[in-house]
């Protein structure tokens, strides 16, 4: 693969082969600004030399010296924006999210009239959060990644490294809402449950009921959680009250009157 200016460049898969390194780490890596390949018109990634060189770096610190994400930031520092040194082209920005929803929509070879019916969703609002508007709930989101037979982690992208049972706190992939509700990924790699620890801000919520296939757990460890659960009530949860309850079951949730965090179990890893 060629890349600008005639210096050689080169695709994810051959990094991947190269380096010794996942894909899917790849991108987490990029995510966590610890590298930052160039991109072409239609999106692919091209990596130069000094990208792999540097992703050699990155996996030793993380792989032999243990580094976690901000430890190898402080020592490295940021990869390189566009139009630096490590040859990123300006006018070329990573994937933004309301352009994954419409790849994503494309992939599924679904029109926007089809998502709306089978989302309840308006086709102005789907195109709008195309776009890149703002306003989308954590429910829409959710009837968006059914639509597409994704989960919400590959709906944003936050995939972990899956090579190690262990995950630290501070390397935890996010999934952030406008209303300032945070998913963070706690697990990683193929696995029957797909916990999370959740931060609600007070009053935020889902902001509508949704309902896909599996089992839920919540465990609520700071602030009162209330849970609505269609057609068997409202429940109140204080810190130390756990909630088990079908998937199927629409269900909504919000923080009532203070933050709250709570650890947040979903299976199968259906979120």
């Amino acid at each position: 693969m060629a890349a600008s200016g005639g210096s050689v460049g080169f695709s994810i898969g051959e990094v991947s082969q190269a380096v010794g390194l996942a894909p899917q780490t790849l991108r987490l890596w990029e995510r966590e600004r610890l590298v930052r390949p160039r991109r072409t018109d239609r999106g692919y990634r091209v990596y130069t030399e000094p990208d792999v060189s540097r992703l050699r770096e990155i996996k030793h610190l993380r792989k032999v010296e243990g580094l976690n994400f901000a430890a190898i930031r402080k020592q490295l520092g940021n990869a390189p924006g566009n139009g630096e040194a490590n040859g990123v082209l300006s006018g070329e920005p990573a994937e933004a999210p309301g352009e994954r929803l419409r790849r994503l929509r494309i992939k599924a070879h679904k029109t926007l009239k089809e998502v709306s019916e089978a989302t309840g969703l308006s086709i102005s609002f789907i195109s709008a959060l195309e776009r890149g508007g703002s306003g989308a709930s954590v429910a829409s989101l959710r009837s968006l990644a059914g639509a597409y037979g994704v989960t919400m982690r590959e709906l944003f992208g936050a995939d972990l490294d899956q090579a190690s049972p262990l995950v630290r706190g501070g390397d935890r992939p996010k999934m952030q809402w406008d209303n300032g509700v945070c998913f963070e990924e706690m697990a990683s790699g193929e696995k029957v449950m797909d916990p999370s620890f959740i931060r609600v801000p007070p009053g935020a919520g889902s902001e509508g009921f949704y309902s896909h296939t599996g089992e839920e757990f919540i465990y609520v460890i700071s602030g009162h959680l209330l849970v609505e659960l269609k057609d068997q009530g409202e429940f109140r949860l204080a810190p130390g009250d756990t909630l088990y309850f079908p998937s199927t079951t629409p269900h909504r949730w919000w923080a009532d009157g203070e933050p709250v965090e709570a650890v947040y179990v979903n299976t199968p890893p259906t979120f």
